[in-house]
């Protein structure tokens, strides 16, 4: 692959696109790209590229196509390390699209990629959310979508040398300072700084599951920006559902790009459980470690 090559967006298409069809033109005129289908993406090597998910859902209760692309991804494994990933998804399923789209992008993150912040989910043929204002709602639409290709283009595919980072819980008491010892030790051993600032490069954000969904103390930490990594204590069932209402929150909506393989979940454990693990700490020190 040449140099040229990784320099050019990567549009991964899927579907048939009718409306997406005229948004993408719109959206990435004047840039350098490339189309790739499912079946080549999962043929070759992706590393360090930016990829945007361009999906045209269809209008059944479901999304096959979807479906199929995120099933591949937990398949898959490792393979698009270094890589950052922006999703269009357009079609007239609502909430459906949005939750097979959180589970899609989940899945990318999985396979080693960060995920660009406030991805472009259009499920309403009517265009009622981009209604208002001098311009159309499909001007509007594909602004939106030009301003999110705008974003990927800009986006780094690596990370500071020696990144800011920032601890957030909700925690209280002497767990949450064990825990920030222990992250301020791991993060400066690794080359990063441990600071508490409003606009900090990374966020780790520390949570424990008792009740299945986060509540308000909890999400109401995530009004920043930046880039996202989640370390989630789950003592309870339910830790899927808990880490993919943070995504959703930090992330879909907010301002929150999410780091490369972002959620850390351990499963059954309190947080104390998890300070008092040798095996569980080596695997918090391993996400920081280049």
């Amino acid at each position: 692959m040449s140099k040229k090559d990784i320099g050019k967006l990567v549009v991964v298409s899927i579907g048939r696109h009718t409306r997406l069809g005229d948004i993408l033109e719109y959206a990435l005129a004047g840039y350098s790209f490339e189309t790739v289908d499912a079946e080549r993406l999962f043929n070759e090597s992706w590393t360090n590229r930016k990829l945007l998910f361009a999906i045209s859902a269809d209008e059944s209760d479901g999304n096959a196509h979807l479906h199929t692309l995120t099933s591949h991804l937990r398949e898959k494994g490792d393979f698009l390390e270094g890589c950052v990933v922006a999703a269009i998804v357009d079609g007239a399923q609502g909430a459906l699209a949005h939750l097979d789209a959180l589970a899609l992008l989940m899945a990318a993150n999985r396979a080693g990629t960060s995920i660009l912040s406030r991805p472009l989910i259009e499920a309403d043929r009517e265009l009622r959310f981009w209604s208002g204002g001098r311009e159309s709602s499909f001007e509007r639409y594909r602004a939106s979508a030009r301003q999110l290709v705008e974003r990927l283009l800009a986006a780094e595919t690596t990370p500071p040398e020696r990144p800011r980072v920032r601890f957030a819980t909700a925690l209280e008491g002497g767990v949450a300072h064990d825990w920030s010892g222990v992250l301020e030790e791991i993060v400066t051993a690794s080359g990063g700084t441990f600071e508490d600032i409003i606009a900090p490069d990374e966020t780790v954000l520390l949570c424990e599951n008792m009740d299945g969904l986060p509540e308000e103390r909890t999400q109401a930490l995530l009004n920043a920006s930046g880039t996202l990594r989640l370390l989630l204590a789950s003592p309870t069932p339910g830790g899927d559902l808990y880490a993919s209402a943070i995504i959703e929150r930090a992330c879909m909506r907010g301002n929150y790009c999410l780091a490369p393989r972002g959620v850390l979940a351990f499963e059954g454990l309190s947080a104390v459980e998890v300070l008092a693990s040798k095996r569980e700490l080596e695997r918090v020190k391993g996400i920081f470690r280049k």
